[in-house]
């Protein structure tokens, strides 16, 4: 029986955007920049573009904000 582990999960990059509420052009300007989340390609430069289930999460990670008590109060 073969096992995929969490870290080893993978999604295409609009699997990916689809998961991270973005669509997948934003991901794909995301990447271009520097951005975004962690990814590989199968293949050349014009391979397909993978994204790992823990790389996802470690991005997502690197994004949390903690919210600050209101002013207003």
């Amino acid at each position: 029986m073969h096992m995929i582990t969490p870290e080893l999960d993978t999604y295409t990059r609009a699997e990916a955007a689809q998961r991270l509420g973005l669509s997948t052009a934003t991901l794909k300007r995301y990447a271009a920049t520097g951005r975004g989340p962690a990814f590989a390609r199968t293949g050349d430069k014009r391979g397909r573009v993978i994204y790992t289930a823990a790389d996802l999460a470690a991005w997502l990670e690197s994004r949390k904000q903690v919210p600050r008590a209101s002013a207003a109060r």
